[in-house]
């Protein structure tokens, strides 16, 4: 469904499974998205541009701990952020990774176990639960939806930097950012 070259060949499928919504502010988007990783078994593929949200985090973590492979890719920008959750991952193990090819990586999205897809608005934080008008979508069921945002997910992986070497480059070369995000 997608070629090497691209991230994003459009693709049009038929509808199945299930849908699950949720809104915030308060409206019970962080419970909701807490409940489906709760229901991995074998795999979550993360990709997120701001991820503040403790509480998802140590959902991912118990996922983790339940011998669920869990990997996760962020916008550069939760480096240096004071409340991201990048160091913690770090710390638990979390197999990270850094983009670096985009200007922002704007992504906000999910994939459990190759056939539920969370996404929306959402970022993975406390003020989109508790302070913006944000909606999530939680599909169930439906592995052709997750196959496409799977290999949309592993073009990512494939040009994102693990969290170390992304650290080594930038402390190395204070230009390194920038350099990055202009690349095509």
């Amino acid at each position: 469904l997608l070629s090497p070259e691209t991230s994003h060949n459009n693709a049009t499928l038929p509808s199945m499974g299930s849908i699950e919504v949720a809104f915030s502010p308060k409206g019970g988007a962080t419970a909701t998205i807490i409940k489906a990783l709760a229901e991995a078994r074998t795999s979550i593929l993360v990709s997120a541009y701001s991820f503040t949200s403790m509480d998802i985090a140590q959902a991912l973590l118990k996922a983790k701990k339940r011998k669920v492979v869990v990997k996760v890719i962020l916008d550069k920008s939760q480096i240096s952020q004071q409340y991201s959750s990048s160091t913690f991952f770090a710390n638990q193990g979390f197999d990270l990774r850094i983009d670096v090819k985009h200007a922002i990586y704007h992504n906000k999205v999910m994939i459990i176990d190759d056939k539920t897809v969370i996404t929306g608005s959402f970022n993975f934080t406390k003020a989109a639960e508790n302070k913006n008008a944000e909606n999530v979508l939680i599909i169930r069921n439906n592995p052709k939806l997750a196959h496409i945002y799977t290999k949309n997910w592993r073009f990512h992986w494939n040009q994102s930097l693990p969290r170390d070497e992304f650290l080594k480059r930038a402390k190395n070369n204070s230009k390194y950012l920038a350099k990055e995000a202009r690349k095509p």
